[in-house]
């Protein structure tokens, strides 16, 4: 999936036409062979890094993930993950400098911004007809329910659901990841965030299963039990949302543990999670 998201930028800089057929290929790999979760979790774990390229890949595997609850067939999916993979190609046509600004953007700077679904759809277009529809669905990806969205602020049935997942997901990534401008957010205050602004900007259907699939404690949240031990969530339970798979890492005296284990908290009763916590704020080792 890197090596697709650095050809993909390396071909948009150059005003090179982009193959769609290798990445369709490479999706329906991971969709037949049922691993969207597993990349997901693997992913959502990994230092960020790589910045457009790597949000490109988180983006792509949750709203696979999103889709998937949804019930969306393979035919759906391929549609869904090829649009979350090109969403944000126009992003590579604006300058670092704007891209990794470290203060409040100015008026230019934001308006070219905005304009970036716009550059997407015109690079895409280039497809042939084939893809008009992966036009006009990257081109919706930045709409929201309540028409605050851009470019061209469509409301509630006018968006395709498929971009309303792409532009949850896409809203989550960024904010649980640094941005020059701002500290990222702990996940769990993420989606604690969009389930309250989802209300309006979002399908609810979506919103429902975005926390179905994520959960109030996503994978790699860092938690306290009521034992004072900390853990990392690792993997999340759809039927016990608040009872995820942890792996302790410092035990009840904050002491860094030799050999991590796993604890599935829904086999465990007499735990439960008490607090979420900062990686900043973990014991020191």
């Amino acid at each position: 999936l890197l090596e697709k998201a650095t050809e993909v930028k390396d071909r948009v800089k150059k005003d090179q036409g982009i193959t769609p057929s290798p990445i369709l290929s490479l999706l329906h790999s991971i969709i037949e062979d049922d691993i969207i979760d597993e990349l997901y979790e693997y992913a959502i774990s990994i230092p960020e890094s790589n910045g457009l390229r790597w949000h490109t890949i988180l983006v792509t595997l949750g709203s696979l993930k999103v889709g998937k609850g949804l019930g969306f067939d393979t035919k759906k999916l391929l549609k869904l993950g090829l649009a979350a993979f090109l969403e944000n190609v126009g992003m590579y046509k604006i300058p670092d400098s704007t891209l990794e600004k470290k203060g409040i953007l100015d008026p230019d700077e934001l308006a070219a911004i905005r304009e970036h679904p716009d550059i997407s759809a015109q690079i895409l277009g280039r497809m042939g007809g084939a893809f008009e529809w992966l036009v006009r669905l990257v081109a919706q990806t930045h709409e929201r329910s309540d028409g605050s969205g851009y470019p061209m602020g469509l409301k509630g049935d006018e968006i395709s659901p498929l971009a309303s997942v792409i532009g949850l997901i896409d809203t989550y990534m960024a904010m649980i990841k640094h941005r020059p401008y701002r500290d990222k957010y702990m996940q769990t205050e993420a989606v604690k965030s969009l389930l309250e602004l989802g209300k309006e900007k979002f399908p609810p259907r979506v919103v429902k299963e975005f926390l179905n699939q994520i959960s109030l404690f996503p994978v790699n949240t860092y938690v306290r039990l009521n034992n004072k031990s900390i853990g990392r969530v690792i993997s999340t339970d759809k039927g016990q949302p608040l009872r995820p798979k942890i792996e302790i890492l410092y035990d009840g005296l904050g002491r860094a543990i030799e050999k991590p284990k796993a604890i599935q908290l829904s086999d465990s009763p007499l735990l439960h999670i008490v607090d979420t916590i900062n990686e900043n704020d973990l014991p020191d080792e």
